[in-house]
């Protein structure tokens, strides 16, 4: 207590010095010895704060104050010359002087530090470099003024009266001090408002952001969504929520703007929200309870509601609904918008992983906040003034943090759609972009382009999902301008390491995951984003560095048995890749007669320049006589195919169950499959029927065309291989052949089946999807396989 009031009373005595001076040499007859024995005084106070200082700098600037301080005191006391006793002001001036222009020269600056101590959240926000260079130029202005106003100071001793040296002093100097303040405060408000801040998604308020910024964008000015139409948005998704039980909520919605409405509304309303990127029907049933609600932007064609369920809801209705109405009309309802309890709100995440096998994920908001804030501090101030676009799905994790909870949390402004083809980038080369990409994307841009996209700003793009092939990101830089930034996690961990290859193979964790290598050899990750205090166990081998950085080297169920021969699928495939010929390979283990490997090559432009022309058996056996060189005859692949890319999933992950499913087709010269992607209920092939073809026989041989029978034979082959379809056909409906399908041609057939109705539809289409060929639907005899399915079992 005394501390303070000596604090007090000392800090009052240096405010009034100019004051106290002048009113004792004018109106109480103190002589100069007597005033500077008050010098001496503060003199001898900031004496005691110099001995209490920890820091060696501070010692040393405020050692060099007191001496001075000291040095006038005594020679005003010894000399009786009020000269020196008005020398205080000056050296205030300099000590604060020498203060603010030492953190300059060793940052941070003092505004700087001001800054961080009044934002918390300031040292991981994206506009970090920004208000750091600001409050380097206010520190700068701070000391042109004290400059100034330290030579004022010291001419008023030297020239004019005692008068004028206490009015300057003791009144003009804090008015401009003043001044300075409140023209500083409004140059950063001014520059604030232009800044983007870090604020936790649990945290947001209805001020959090100016109701004119910028939340989402379209393809036209009618999809542009503001700051207050959010808030407005989420408040009347709220109150469609509040007023029904609560009940957990499957989300899905492919309107990146309308997700991120959703999941806030059921996050601060409480709910918890079931996200999921598959929306087929039976996976629906599956993890629909009857009391659950389903949000959705998209029709649901399936029959998920029994009669007692709730019926798919779209947020448009919600939004179009009487009670939002209210909220927008002249009967006002309160806006519901504000912070909820991170730590209570829950979510479960659907993935398949690389098993293809659906998975709920359990997880709590709070594991989300932590993570969004490790990734603000490591990418955020490379975000600065940027549109976040997309390539991947947002109902996976790394959609979900990077183009809906980063850009909500940073105020980034995010595209509501995701980008498709690669030819879609250079209609946004003049924007400042980060875009969320994947190594499919990034491989069919690799392939597809061949002239550097001319960006105004070099966009920022990330990939995860799986390894990006080094060669790819180098050629996405040469057509983009910027290596990849791949990102390494699951569903399970969040976000793991960081690489860009040019860099070398080594992952950089992030700073607050904890490496170690399980008894299997598997990483394991203990961070603030992991609610088990044990950490989680990856399924990927690891050689791990003292410096906690890490090399992968494969999965843990990639080491199988060939032959009573342990042998492992990545050194296979890293083999292959050794020729200098493959982009993209997998290599996966068959059953059949006996165990057996297969693998699916993608070659690069020298394997396609090599090998142009040449028959598959020639490619064949030159991969498998390279292999020789390294492993036994018995382990090398005995069948190969060769695709324009490996089919992957939404989240850029490559699944062995894909691949076996195309080696489970018996391979044919009539026909080559190209490139194909299943999901569940759905297909999409890129097939080419050869000149050479059997089909083409004695249909038209001037003028060769597929026929109709062999399309609709296709359509079931691949059905009934990848979509485990009834092999027997009931009838064909509303079938059409509206062009020819020629050979050599690619052409894109889409297949999907409704298990309920036994349905398949399929369409055939070019590349670009402007030429139809056909399309129809098949009904397949599903009783059929019922009756001998409990054949089998009787």
């Amino acid at each position: 207590m005394k501390r303070v009031a000596g604090k007090i009373f000392f800090t009052a005595i240096s405010v009034l010095y100019p004051v106290l001076v002048y009113c004792g040499i004018r109106y109480w007859g103190l002589s100069p010895r007597r005033m500077s024995l008050m010098l001496m005084a503060l003199g001898f106070y900031q004496f005691l704060n110099f001995t209490r200082s920890k820091s060696k700098v501070d010692r040393g600037r405020t050692g060099v104050f007191v001496a001075l301080i000291l040095l006038c005191a005594f020679v005003a006391f010894f000399a009786n010359n009020i000269l020196f006793v008005k020398f205080y002001p000056v050296l205030v001036n300099l000590s604060l002087l020498a203060f603010f222009g030492f953190t300059l020269w060793r940052p941070p600056s003092f505004a700087f530090r001001m800054a961080c101590l009044g934002d918390k959240n300031l040292m991981v926000s994206p506009s970090f470099n920004a208000v750091e260079r600001y409050c380097n130029k206010v520190t700068f202005a701070w000391c042109i003024f004290f400059i100034v106003n330290g030579t004022v100071a010291a001419f008023t001793v030297f020239v004019g009266s005692d008068k004028i040296w206490s009015l300057y002093n003791g009144l003009i100097s804090y008015i401009l001090i003043g001044l300075f303040f409140i023209v500083e405060y409004l140059v950063r408000k001014r520059v604030h408002g232009k800044m983007q801040s870090y604020v936790p998604v649990c945290d947001l308020e209805l001020n959090s952001r100016p109701d004119g910024a910028l939340v989402s964008f379209g393809k036209n000015d009618s999809e542009r969504k503001t700051w207050g139409d959010f808030v407005s948005d989420v408040s009347k998704v709220r109150y469609y929520l509040e007023a029904r039980e609560n009940v957990p909520w499957i989300l899905h919605c492919e309107d990146s703007y309308y997700f991120t409405v959703s999941l806030l509304s059921m996050l601060q309303s409480g709910r918890k929200a079931l996200v999921t990127a598959n929306r087929q029907e039976a996976f629906i049933k599956e993890i629909k309870k009857p009391e659950y609600g389903f949000l959705t932007d998209e029709p649901f064609a399936g029959g998920v509601a029994g009669a007692n369920e709730m019926p798919a809801t779209l947020i448009q209705d919600v939004l179009a609904s009487e009670n939002a109405l209210r909220l927008d009309g002249d009967n006002n309802c309160e806006v519901k918008f504000g912070k909820f309890d991170k730590s209570k709100a829950e979510m479960i995440m659907y993935t398949s992983g690389t098993t293809g096998e659906p998975k709920a994920v359990y997880k709590r908001f709070l594991q989300f906040e932590n993570e969004l804030f490790e990734l603000v501090k490591v990418f955020g101030n490379d975000w600065v003034n940027r549109k976040v676009y997309s390539t991947v799905n947002h109902h996976h994790i790394y959609g979900l943090l990077f183009t809906a909870l980063l850009p909500i949390a940073t105020g980034l402004p995010f595209r509501r759609h995701r980008i498709d083809f690669p030819t879609e980038l250079s209609n946004i080369a003049g924007d400042a972009a980060v875009i969320a990409s994947s190594p499919a994307f990034l491989k069919r841009l690799s392939a597809e382009s061949d002239k550097p996209i001319d960006f105004k700003c070099t966009p920022i793009i990330y990939s995860s999902g799986g390894p990006l092939p080094e060669e790819v990101a180098r050629k996405a830089c040469e057509l983009t301008g910027f290596w990849t930034m791949e990102i390494y996690g699951s569903t399970e961990t969040g976000g793991i390491a960081y690489r860009q290859s040019k860099n070398g193979p080594v992952w950089k964790p992030f700073e607050v995951c904890k490496m170690s290598v399980a008894e299997n050899g598997c990483l394991n990750i203990k961070s603030s984003y992991i609610l088990e205090a044990e950490g989680f166990t990856t399924g990927d081998l690891v050689d791990l560095y003292e410096d906690g950085r890490f090399l992968l080297k494969g999965r843990s169920d990639s080491i199988v048995k060939i032959e009573e021969k342990r042998i492992s699928l990545p050194e296979v495939e890293m083999r292959l890749k050794q020729t200098g010929l493959v982009q993209d390979v997998r290599v996966v283990p068959m059953v059949g007669k006996r165990q057996y490997l297969a693998a699916a090559i993608v070659l690069n432009e020298a394997g396609r320049t090599k090998f142009a022309g040449l028959p598959k058996l020639a490619i064949n056996n030159y991969f498998h006589d390279y292999l020789l060189k390294f492993i036994e005859n018995t382990v090398s692949p005995k069948k190969w195919r060769y695709l324009e890319e490996l089919p992957q999933n939404t989240e850029g992950k490559i699944r062995m169950r894909d691949i076996q499913a195309l080696f489970g087709l018996a391979e044919s010269p009539n026909f080559k499959i190209l490139k194909f992607r299943r999901e569940p209920g759905a297909l999409t092939a890129k097939l080419l029927f050869p000149a050479t073809s059997d089909y083409y026989d004695g249909h038209f041989p001037e003028f060769k065309l597929l026929p109709a029978v062999v399309q609709v034979d296709m359509v079931l082959r691949l059905a009934r291989n990848f979509l485990d379809v009834p092999k027997e056909l009931s009838k064909m409906n509303r079938t059409r052949f509206a062009n020819p399908i020629l050979p050599d041609v690619p052409v894109v057939v889409k297949i999907t089946y409704n298990v309920d109705a036994g349905k398949v539809t399929f369409a055939y289409t070019s590349e670009d999807g402007e030429t139809s060929y056909s399309n129809g639907s098949l009904v397949m005899n599903t009783s059929a396989d019922d009756v001998a399915e409990g054949e089998n079992r009787g």
